[in-house]
């Protein structure tokens, strides 16, 4: 049986940017003839991108962590590294895209092929010909890569379909969606037989296509989260309009029509509002006359025909008698829902590309560190101070004061000496030790 998940969290981290290099030309009588170390490339960004050839999210439930590729690092006689190919991740149409900390929407994609960059790669370092200048003209160091971005992601599937058919579990909505289109739902005599929102194309007869969505079963309390209706409910809230299939053999009827609206009402005012229409489906288990009788009872009780805007769009049919089983009436549900579908895409444009991600306004996790000491030693993590000491040369002078220009510019150096750090005190970075000497104070 497969299983639908449509709401996970997942963290990615775009690639890091490669390291420049430290190289020096080397032509015929010119043995240390200047800089000719090259950038670092950039780290690869990573793509989220909607596909039609995947329905659900699952695959994130095995993988919650996606890595970026590193760029390459810099090269000889000047040449830079290349750039690392990015990482594009595939995901059914329909993925919202979240900052799990903030909450904020990265991207909507709804779309097919549409792309959003959820995390930027880091920039290259450069290597020592970029870092030439007038006063010196041969520097001994280089830059490490950028670090980056990490991110903490919430993706939660909603599907895209023109109508959705709601109605509480053994309503016949699969039996329904079999008899319009070609899908095939398992169909099964007890509640909730159908956990995960089906799909199908209906064709009519006049060469139109159209997609209806079977959402799950609901009952009293969905709203608040009970027998999953909290999690099929979202599903829903991108229709056009909602087909009500209600079992016109129930004893309550009312009461069932009245529990859906009601959960409805209590997820979302937006979704209440949807045009609605009415279908009492099972006609071949009352006869005739009852079922008359019935859908004259619920025109009245619920004043459809009193409804100017559903009575223009439903052309005064809100409320419909079929059997999936046997599919009466199904043509006419058919016709119904292609002719109000037809006036609601001229008023409603067809949805576009939704993307509020700026890269740019993204930190990257290279700019924090932390000092501890440990049996006289002093600690120092951090990203970006770790990278900066595996390219810096402990044996050249020029290397080494860049070091210390950038450790101070970020605040360790000051850091180091309030923690108690003095000459000779051993600093530890990453792999690297040194010994604190008087030039860091």
């Amino acid at each position: 049986m497969s299983q639908f998940i449509d709401h996970v969290f997942i963290e990615v981290r775009s690639g890091d940017g490669g390291n420049g290099i430290v190289a020096w030309r080397r032509e015929k009588y010119e043995p240390m003839g200047g800089p000719a170390g090259g950038n670092g490339g950039r780290g690869g960004h990573i793509y989220f991108e909607a596909t039609r050839d995947i329905n659900t999210l699952i695959d994130f439930r095995f993988k919650k962590r996606i890595e970026g590729r590193i760029g390459e690092r810099g090269r000889h006689k000047g040449q830079h590294g290349k750039n690392a190919e990015d990482t594009v991740v595939r995901v059914p149409i329909g993925t919202v895209i979240k900052d799990a900390e903030t909450g904020d929407i990265i991207a909507d994609l709804v779309l097919e092929h549409q792309r959003a960059m959820v995390a930027q790669g880091g920039r290259g370092g450069r290597g020592n010909t970029m870092l030439a200048t007038p006063q010196m003209r041969a520097p001994h160091f280089c830059e490490p890569g950028e670090a980056g971005i990490e991110r903490k992601l919430e993706l939660e599937l909603k599907v895209l379909a023109d109508i959705g058919v709601i109605g509480l579990p053994n309503a016949g909505k699969s039996t329904l969606l079999s008899v319009v289109s070609a899908a095939k739902p398992k169909i099964a005599d007890y509640p909730f037989s159908t956990l995960e929102p089906q799909l199908g194309v209906i064709k009519t007869k006049s060469g139109n296509a159209f997609v209806m969505a079977d959402i799950p079963g609901l009952v009293e309390g969905a709203s608040e989260g009970v027998g999953l209706g909290h999690q099929f409910l979202r599903h829903v809230e991108r229709t056009r309009m909602l087909i009500h299939l209600v079992d016109i053999s129930s004893e309550h009827l009312e009461q069932d029509i009245d529990t859906i609206r009601a959960e409805l009402r209590l997820h979302s005012q937006d979704l209440a509002a949807l045009p609605q229409l009415l279908v009492c489906n099972k006609a071949d288990l009352v006869d005739e006359e009852e079922a008359a009788e019935i859908i004259k009872r619920l025109k009245k009780h619920y004043k459809t025909g009193n409804n100017k805007k559903q009575n223009a769009l439903f052309k005064g049919e809100e409320v419909m008698l079929i059997s999936g089983a046997t599919r009466q009436g199904v043509d006419e549900l058919i016709n119904v829902m292609e002719e109000a579908l037809t006036k609601l895409k001229a008023e409603q444009p067809e949805p576009a590309e939704i993307i509020f991600f700026d890269p740019k306004s993204q930190e990257r996790p290279d700019t924090g560190f932390q000092i501890y000491r440990k049996k006289g030693v002093f600690f120092v993590e951090g990203d970006r101070a770790e990278r900066l000491v595996s390219v810096t040369n402990m044996r050249d002078a020029d290397s080494i004061h860049h070091m210390i220009h950038v450790l101070r510019a970020m605040g360790i150096i000051d850091a180091l000496i309030a923690e108690g750090a003095k000459h000779g005190s051993e600093v530890v970075v990453g792999a690297t030790t040194f010994s604190f000497g008087e030039e860091f104070g």
